[in-house]
């Protein structure tokens, strides 16, 4: 979360919270999501505290910078656990921790120059991510529901200063229930960007149940039409925005302390199986669109911004409550 997960980790934070809020009973055919924590509070103490957990690992495929300076791929690894707890009738509090491990795959070619981003890139360390992120979700009435929240994020290379690495957020919002089959609702993130402009972000939030089977819904930056085939098995197609944001270290000939960003936007079919009430394992397949490598020095001024190529990714991970 990746946060580096900007806007990724931010909409996490709005349909959990505001679906919890929502109702202390889930759905027990609902998959958990993320660090999403399924709770039935019929079979739990209002006192009680509910924990989850979640591996992930992402691989892309090699893909051509555009000008063919060179290839550009990443694995990536994220873990992540949460615990929440009831307060009051309809309350509930939670917060996250999540870790990631990025191994960035650059490589320029024989017409790279110095000082692009393909070799700016190649000269990458490893980058660790790391999240904490708390949220309060409560209802209105039957109907309305809102969410408040607030996080500290780091990410950085191995040897890049880890109090240079910090940002913040802080989200908002609320989702009403119009009737039995559409919730509308909108939501606000303010987080704060290494070397850059604060950002405000608003965020819709949608979910239309079309039948028994399909649906469709807002989820983190993007949409995922759903298709319930079981009550173990999900799966669909779904698009989001993604950003991956990192300090540098001092390393770089061009852009030392600098910060990198990496925009995506993945488009992929999605399998979830749940195998019992406490496990979900899900995989994706799909591709990542409009895709850009961006690297600012330590002032905030570009250095080197460059497309890359549609790319092929994959996906797997799992969760489970305890």
């Amino acid at each position: 979360m990746n946060i580096a997960l900007l806007l990724t980790l931010s909409t996490l934070i709005v349909p959990t919270s505001i679906s919890m809020a929502q109702s202390e009973k889930a759905p027990k055919d609902q998959p958990a999501q993320g660090s999403e924590r399924i709770v039935d509070s019929d079979a739990q103490s209002s006192k009680s505290i509910d924990f989850a957990a979640y591996a992930r690992g992402t691989f892309l495929d090699a893909s051509d910078f555009d000008d063919t300076i060179g290839e550009f791929g990443y694995n990536e690894f994220n873990l992540g656990v949460s615990a929440s707890r009831k307060v009051g009738d309809s309350g509930r509090f939670s917060i996250g921790f999540d870790a990631g491990f990025i191994n960035y795959d650059i490589t320029p070619s024989a017409t790279s120059v110095a000082g692009d981003a393909a070799d700016i890139g190649a000269e990458f360390d490893n980058v660790t991510t790391l999240s904490l992120i708390a949220t309060y979700g409560d209802r209105f009435d039957d109907q309305t529901s809102w969410f408040i929240g607030a996080g500290v994020l780091s990410a950085m290379e191995s040897d890049a200063d880890f109090g240079d690495s910090i940002d913040t957020l802080l989200t908002g919002g609320f989702k009403h229930k119009v009737n039995d089959k559409l919730e509308l609702g909108i939501g606000v993130l303010v987080k704060t960007q290494l070397d850059d402009d604060v950002l405000i972000v608003p965020i819709p939030q949608i979910k239309y149940t079309i039948d028994d089977r399909w649906s469709i819904a807002t989820e983190r930056a993007g949409l995922k039409l759903n298709y319930k085939a079981s009550d173990s098995i999900n799966y669909g197609l779904m698009g989001e925005y993604s950003s991956t944001t990192f300090r540098l270290d001092n390393t770089h000939a061009f852009a030392p302390e600098g910060v990198a960003t990496h925009r995506r936007i993945p488009v992929s079919f999605y399998l979830e199986y749940k195998p019992n009430d406490t496990i979900v394992v899900s995989a994706r397949i799909g591709a990542e669109l409009g895709s850009e490598l961006d690297i600012l020095d330590t002032n905030g001024n570009d250095v080197t911004a460059q497309d890359i190529d549609t790319g092929i990714f994959g996906s797997l991970g799992v969760s489970f409550k305890f």
